[in-house]
């Protein structure tokens, strides 16, 4: 699931933990700031998640997000 942040006027994407933006410096530096094993496979929403982590690090805005959907009865 995707997830957009709007950071020193420029936007960047994180689909499946890989990002995208128009800003090659705003690019490196959130590549810098992935975790190097990844998310937990115990997030529902790593997408969401690395982009709020993201943003409580160097600020900025959530733009947009696509929420995973819950599934009845699934342990998260």
């Amino acid at each position: 699931m995707a997830a957009t942040v709007k950071i020193g006027g420029s936007e960047a994407t994180i689909t499946d933990g890989t990002w995208s933006s128009d800003n090659e410096i705003l690019l490196d530096t959130l590549n810098l700031m992935l975790e190097p094993l990844g998310p937990s496979g115990a997030d529902p929403n790593p997408d969401l998640h690395t982009a709020q982590a993201a943003i409580a690090r160097i600020g900025g805005e959530l733009v947009k997000f696509d929420k995973t959907a819950f599934v009845e009865g699934r342990v998260y």
